[in-house]
């Protein structure tokens, strides 16, 4: 009698889990992810407010696409107009050639080099798609591991979580504007931590 009660707890477990899986599962195949550059683009331009430790700087930031998978970003303080960093970045790394005093210090380059990778080469080996209350959340991975979590009925997501070892970066996306292809962004938030920014698009050129 004890073998039979287990069994059927066991089998009340694990129809339960199915269940619960079959419930959570969803298709992402027709989801889309914002990119600045996949319809032919050369240019993206953004306006930015760098928040650090109760402070805000006024800034500019330019990516100009310099060769296939290849990127050049400076970012320009808008009062002056004088460069404080310039990078290149590809899908294996992040190369900074100049960072203005007294921003040149290791945590500086961590955190824009995070920022600029996961803005340009997010993960692209599809893993799994979780669905709850209509929110999808999708795990892409890679050299790293970030989710995506789309609202109900949306193709463009809401925001991208990417877990570091020392904790976690997450950037949102708002007012998607259709394209001749697909939609970008126009406002962009980025947390890393205390160092925040906010993006507005101001330039996308073919």
């Amino acid at each position: 009698m004890k073998r039979v009660f287990l069994l059927l707890v066991w089998l009340f477990f694990m129809g339960g889990c199915a269940g619960l899986e079959l419930k959570n599962f969803c298709d992402a195949q027709h989801l889309q992810r914002p990119s600045f550059f996949e319809r032919g683009e050369y240019l993206a331009a953004f306006r930015v407010a760098l928040h650090a430790k109760g402070s805000e700087l006024q800034t500019l930031l330019q990516i100009k696409k310099t060769d296939e998978n290849t990127y050049q970003a400076v970012l320009f303080a808008a009062a002056g107009g004088y460069k404080l960093l310039q990078a290149r970045v590809t899908e294996q790394n992040v190369t900074f050639e100049y960072i203005a005093e007294p921003a040149d210090a290791a945590l500086v380059r961590e955190k824009a080099a995070s920022f600029l990778t996961l803005l340009l080469f997010p993960p692209s080996a599809y893993k799994s798609c979780r669905e709850k209350d209509g929110r999808r959340t999708v795990t892409y991975g890679g050299a790293f591991e970030v989710q995506y979590l789309y609202l109900p009925g949306q193709l463009y997501p809401r925001s991208v979580t990417y877990r570091k070892k020392f904790g976690t970066v997450r950037m949102n996306f708002a007012e998607y504007t259709a394209q001749a292809v697909g939609a970008v962004p126009q406002y962009v938030y980025y947390a890393d931590g205390s160092a925040q920014a906010d993006l507005v698009l101001l330039t996308l050129k073919k």
